[in-house]
């Protein structure tokens, strides 16, 4: 059932954009988790945790939010994306993910 969780959690993700200047996502498949994909999936997850009790008045500054989080933790816009881009085809991520959220927000 976590992964079913983490599948429907994913489709709230939002910051997607194909901005030119952020680069392509190369999308790989079966990726395996590891300690970078748990650090984004745990700035991914807190971004979701608070993103509802925020207010961004452009659309670039849900981006700016996003890459702010993710500067802090050494991770980058493209490297988030083809994180997020390769939750579609990684049920390893997906799992990763689930486990980092499963205790809910706090």
């Amino acid at each position: 059932m976590a992964v079913a969780g983490a599948v429907v959690f994913l489709s709230a993700l939002t910051a997607c954009g194909n901005s030119g200047a952020l680069g392509k996502s190369a999308i790989l498949r079966n990726v395996k988790a590891d300690a970078q994909t748990r650090i984004i999936a745990e700035a991914e997850f807190k971004r979701q945790c608070t993103i509802d009790q925020q207010s961004f008045p452009r659309e670039a500054d849900i981006t700016k939010d996003l890459d702010n989080r993710l500067g802090a933790v050494g991770i980058s816009h493209l490297t988030w994306k083809n994180w997020h881009d390769q939750l579609a085809t990684s049920p390893e991520l997906v799992k990763q993910l689930a486990d980092v959220s499963k205790a809910g927000c706090s």
